[in-house]
């Protein structure tokens, strides 16, 4: 059995990501300094945007993050399995005393802290830092949050109050967090938007994973509407760059038509398996706004090469018609290209050849 921990971070302030893609997207300069300003003026934080980076799942099997100082579990511990239940300070302006999400399966790496290095880099910001490491199938963002008090004993044990660092609680805590987010997330499937959907599809499977695992018996049968849509066989380095190129692009982009850049939302960084990477917005000829979704395939072996487009990218394509586009962007001496194609641009100029087949029984 795992040793099951309560950890405070401090919430991911930035009001340009919406609530169910934060914790996930390396801040620009500009961002980190605004997190060092509002909470030295308001007295709490500390030095850095850690805390804010705990939940960046990639395509790679593993995830790490940091602690902050006062959550690292003692030494005597340091060769248990852990399952870290992140929850956000009671003086936190925007999202006080919430459950924010759940690292499963994870270890201690070191305890002092080792540098993350790419693509955890900011321009003249010491290096980031993490502790600990878990399966990005095992890592995921509770949405909507869940509100914690710390005096009713139902996520942790009845505490007249938290004070500082860690918290150890008991399966019976960890049972009642992962069955009160099982029932949040299927709930809120009814109500949302494609992007937050394919989010909280993926942190369903999780959550089932992660009760599976340690037989906490917190599922309660619910199930998704749909399936997920699986993911290719990308180059995780080049697409993280290519994705990144995207991204900023499309801010710049949502800023030349006057629209808020929380309105581009970088969905792969939270749900690596979407059947897009990207929500953004494009304006018709006749001014209407209107949602859009990227897939983002990056190269450096010449345009469209050594791309893989999955069946669940061709069927959500198929759906979304116009206001889908694959971004084809290779990296060359003269930098980055980019060209877009809906799936008839697609279709009209490459082939889409079979490299996976899935088996199943005869009946």
């Amino acid at each position: 059995m795992p040793t099951f921990v309560a950890i405070k971070i401090h919430y991911d302030h930035r009001a340009s990501l919406p609530s169910y893609l934060k914790y996930s997207v390396v801040p620009s300069r500009e961002q980190y300094d605004d997190y060092l300003k509002l909470f030295r003026e308001e007295g709490v934080g500390g030095n850095g945007f850690h805390e804010c980076l705990n939940f960046a799942v990639s395509q790679s099997d593993t995830l790490r993050f940091y602690l902050p100082p006062t959550c690292v579990p003692a030494a005597k511990r340091e060769d248990d399995e852990f399952v870290f239940f992140s929850f956000t300070y009671k003086g936190d302006q925007e999202l006080s005393a919430h459950i924010v999400g759940i690292h499963a399966g994870a270890n201690l790496v070191n305890r002092e802290g080792q540098a993350r290095g790419e693509p955890f880099v900011i321009d003249g910001v010491e290096p980031l830092v993490f502790h600990a490491e878990a399966p990005s199938d095992l890592v995921t963002l509770i949405t909507p949050t869940l509100p914690y008090e710390v005096s009713d004993g139902v996520y942790t044990p009845a505490y007249p109050s938290w004070g500082y660092g860690l918290r150890y609680i008991d399966e019976e805590h960890a049972a009642n967090i992962v069955r009160d987010a099982i029932r949040q997330a299927s709930a809120a499937l009814e109500s949302v938007g494609e992007s937050e959907r394919v989010v909280i599809e993926r942190e369903l499977e999780v959550l089932r994973r992660i009760d599976a695992r340690y037989g906490l018996g917190a599922d309660d049968g619910l199930r998704n509407p749909r399936g997920g849509a699986g993911g290719g066989m990308p180059d995780t380095e080049i697409g993280y760059r290519g994705e990144r190129f995207i991204y900023e692009r499309e801010l710049a982009y949502i800023k030349s038509i006057g629209r808020e850049a929380k309105e581009v939302e970088w969905t792969s960084q939270v749900a690596p398996t979407s059947p897009f990477d990207i929500r953004t917005l494009r304006r018709g000829s006749d001014g209407t706004v209107l949602e859009h979704f990227l897939e983002v395939k990056s190269s450096v072996m010449g345009e469209g090469e050594n791309v893989y487009v999955s069946s669940g990218q061709v069927e959500f394509f198929q759906q979304k018609g116009a206001c889908a586009t694959l971004c084809l962007v290779n990296f060359g001496e003269a930098g980055a290209s980019v060209r877009e194609l809906t799936l008839d641009e697609l279709h009209a100029e490459f082939d889409l050849l079979p490299v996976k087949y899935k088996l199943a029984r005869r009946a």
